[in-house]
């Protein structure tokens, strides 16, 4: 995997700039090209060249400001804006998709259950749907000095090991991996640490020292996941995420939406 072109789900809220200054950070590493793309509620999709300062939906105030981030880095391409009309949630990964980009950048807003529920989640949408790894950040990810992927020892679940090393490779990342067993009533909570099952220890064998450490936990997945990342100092977490799956409450769902919503760092979502 290569990271030639990044996409960024960019509107002028703060969250959104969180994700565009993150971005152009993995760009300048990496020599990626940007493209900011903002979903407007009126006008047909087109691709512009430059900033567009008057019109309905115009985002003057965000072109502005990114003109202002670059001012001291001569060597940075300004990126490129698209513009496009419908539902973020669909446009965002459609438009993703057919600009061949190897990277999809969400800045991500703190919704409650209760907003999710009745007002739907632009970043659950996205990584729902997306063909494509999807970044969602908190604040800004200038560049991972740890990272901490989860595996669960299938082949699906495996998929996420490439990219995460090849994004680890060029941004010069370390890297370690999480698996978590199922914990059994009664069992001493620290078993995890030196009894391993035959599927952690295959899993090992199959590392084969790719990544730095390999952090065993039991209980619940997504929790235990997050509780790793704190241990380790991760500050991205890689997951698989399945696509589809209806939108709503995710705290029954699965494992990844879960971690999406509730890490306090950024996640990185893989398709699987």
């Amino acid at each position: 995997m290569t990271l030639e072109r990044i996409v960024v789900g960019a509107d002028e809220s703060e969250a959104s700039r969180q994700g565009i200054r993150t971005a152009l950070a993995w760009a300048g590493r990496l020599g990626a090209s940007v493209t900011l793309y903002h979903v407007a509620a009126r006008q047909p999709a087109v691709v512009l060249t430059g900033w567009p300062r008057h019109g309905p939906d115009a985002p003057e105030a965000l072109g502005a400001w990114v003109e202002t981030e670059l001012a001291g880095r001569p060597d940075q391409a300004m990126p490129t804006l698209a513009m496009g009309h419908g539902l973020p949630g669909v446009e965002i990964p459609r438009f993703a998709e057919t600009a061949d980009a190897d990277l999809l950048v969400i800045g991500r807003k703190p919704r409650s259950a209760m907003l999710r529920l009745f007002e739907g989640d632009t970043a659950d949408a996205v990584a729902r749907r997306s063909t494509v790894p999807c970044l969602f950040v908190r604040q800004p990810l200038l560049v991972p000095t740890r990272m901490l992927v989860a595996l669960d020892g299938t082949e699906r679940g495996m998929r996420v090991l490439g990219p995460a090393l090849a994004i680890a490779s060029g941004l010069e990342s370390r890297v370690s991996g999480v698996t978590v067993e199922r914990a059994h009533p009664g069992e001493p909570a620290a078993l995890a640490d030196t009894v391993r099952t035959a599927r952690t220890a295959n899993l090992e064998r199959r590392l084969n020292g790719s990544v730095e450490s390999l952090v065993v936990r039991r209980g619940e997945p997504a929790l235990e996941i997050m509780h790793a990342a704190d241990a380790v100092g991760a500050d991205l977490i890689v997951i698989g995420y399945r696509r589809g799956g209806p939108p709503g409450v995710i705290e029954g769902g699965s494992v990844a939406r879960r971690v999406a919503h509730e890490a306090p760092c950024a996640v990185l979502t893989v398709p699987l």
